[in-house]
């Protein structure tokens, strides 16, 4: 077998693994008819049509992504469940909403974008994203996988059938895994350049795999691993158009950070790509400005083609683009150095212990002359999307990490990297699989973790079981969801929306999500089986 023959043989088996591993728990958290004896207790259970006719409407001209019936702002606390139309708004959500609290937008968006003529009306998830999870889902609809259903009657249907609406985060989700299998090989490439070996490839890319910030986006129906995969191929463009300043490869490196723009709004730092291969390939000053504006230009032009109605809406209604766009800032407004340390512990979440070896394998790398092109490439946009989750860190919870996915990845890409500098072979492989091992201790508790939100003994199933046993109103935090809330009956207990700043009500329950638990090994970053702990004020 050849060298050329061996490497594809590896990278077969590595992409197996990763398959593996993004698929598993795949249908975590998905709606089903499981909340309804809690919801309604001794109450019949209603039907789609009525829940349909009860709950406030959630279609109008806003985003996809914004409350269209929030809480009017009152003095707390707020009674949630004291007529039937709020009831009905809160079983809605536990009907068709995942463990996920963003999942459901990219739902909701393309179920009105045929009456808004192919405006997403969600434009912080890109056309990228978009349009081919439509796409895989009307090819799964006539395959029979789903069943694709429009207008009031669909609605009522998939209230009815929740289990048939979860299919749809299924598709998307293996979009997702689709991006994260491209990446692994992305990876792969990028080491392999930087170390010119297959040990340190493969431990960077088996890294990548098991890396629970990947592990749990390669899970969720979310354009963020997506948006970070393109970010890495436009690097290897990069690095191929430094190498032979061929047109083809500033071409497609403009494409691919444009393409990467168009999958989701964050990755419009990846545009850095361009300017750093333009400084590190030796050409005459007006061939760099031909390349930097002709690239940029490709890119936008992608960005364009695949998410139209941003530049429309901009024209034309940019108050659309207003309602979408300031409900996602509105989350990050404030910033500052005060988040420095949560950054610092969300990284290492995000990473692993094996973060520590990031920085020597940079060093390493930087010190090696022809692999220092390919890592400048790599460290721009990383560098720059570091900075922004420093400052805007101060007082996020473990789920914010999540942002900070690309960083992640190129500090375990070091980290794989760093194996190489051991120089005996034997005690080279036994670095790479301490590697892994490490890296798998804080990644395979996401898989169980998935495994567990999938099945009938999850952590909501628990709490809402705990609740259930004895009698009492129930304070809250949030507004009713499965992701934040274990069901609980509508009926016969009060929900009480509470400040957090004021002290639980006599004889109340209160539950919410948590980032902690007492468990030996934390998932602070995924929504899969996050720990809930009733308990009750006296």
């Amino acid at each position: 077998m050849t060298e050329t023959a061996r490497r594809r043989a590896l990278i077969a088996a590595l992409i197996a693994v990763a398959a593996g591993v993004f698929l598993t728990g795949i249908n975590w958290g998905l709606p089903s008819r499981w909340v309804d004896p809690y919801l309604f207790g001794d109450e019949p259970v209603w039907s789609g049509e009525k829940i349909l006719s009860l709950a406030p409407s959630d279609e109008g001209t806003l985003g996809a992504d914004v409350d269209a019936n929030p809480l009017a702002k009152r003095t707390y606390p707020i009674v949630l469940n004291d007529t039937d139309e709020k009831r009905a708004e809160i079983i809605r959500r536990y009907r068709l909403f995942s463990h996920q609290p963003d999942e459901m937008i990219t739902f909701k968006s393309l179920a009105r974008i045929k009456q808004f003529k192919g405006d997403p009306r969600l434009y912080q998830y890109g056309g990228l994203w978009m349009y081919p999870v439509g796409a895989m889902l009307a090819a799964a609809d006539v395959v029979g996988y789903v069943d694709l259903r429009g207008g009031p009657e669909g609605q009522a249907y998939y209230l009815d059938h929740p289990e048939a609406f979860g299919r749809f985060y299924v598709v998307a989700r293996l979009y997702t895994v689709l991006w994260g299998l491209i990446g692994l090989w992305a990876v792969f490439w990028i080491v392999h350049r930087l170390t010119g070996s297959d040990l340190a490839a493969a431990t960077g890319a088996l890294c990548y795999t098991f890396m629970p910030v990947v592990v749990n986006m390669a899970h969720e129906a979310k354009p963020h691993l997506p948006g970070a995969v393109l970010m890495l191929l436009s690097v290897i463009a990069a690095a191929k158009f430094v190498e032979t300043g061929k047109t083809r490869w500033w071409v497609l490196t403009g494409a691919l950070c444009g393409a990467a723009f168009g999958m989701v709004i964050s990755s419009l730092v990846g545009f850095v790509v361009i300017l750093i291969m333009t400084l590190l390939r030796d050409d005459a000053w007006p061939r760099r400005a031909k390349v930097i504006a002709g690239a940029t230009a490709v890119g936008l032009a992608v960005y364009v083609v695949t998410n139209p109605y941003v530049l429309i809406n901009a024209i034309v209604a940019p108050e659309i683009l207003e309602s979408n766009l300031s409900n996602s800032t509105a989350m990050y407004g404030k910033r500052g150095l005060g988040g420095f340390a949560n950054a610092v512990r969300l990284l290492l979440a995000a990473v692993s212990p094996i973060l520590y070896l990031a920085l020597p394998g940079l060093v390493w790398l930087f010190r090696r002359r022809r692999a220092r092109p390919t890592l400048l490439i790599l460290i721009a946009p990383a560098a720059l999307v570091l900075v922004q989750f420093i400052l805007l860190a101060e007082g996020k919870p473990g789920e914010y990490a999540r942002f900070a996915i690309f960083p992640a990845i190129v500090f375990g890409m070091a980290a794989g990297a760093a194996v190489d500098i051991v120089q005996r072979s034997w005690l080279r492989g036994a670095t790479g699989g301490v590697l892994l091992a490490v890296t798998c201790v804080w990644g395979v508790p996401y898989v169980l973790g998935f495994i567990a939100d999938a099945g009938p003994n999850n952590t909501r199933r628990m709490a809402a079981d705990t609740i259930t046993s004895e009698l009492g109103d129930v304070a809250v935090i949030a507004e009713p969801a499965p992701y934040a809330v274990p069901p609980v009956d509508l009926f016969q207990r009060k929900l009480v929306l509470i400040d957090p700043n004021d002290p639980l009500p006599a004889s109340h329950w209160f539950v919410r999500a948590s980032d902690t638990s007492d468990r030996l090994f934390d998932t602070p970053i995924s929504w899969a089986n996050k720990p809930m702990y009733p308990q009750k004020s006296k």
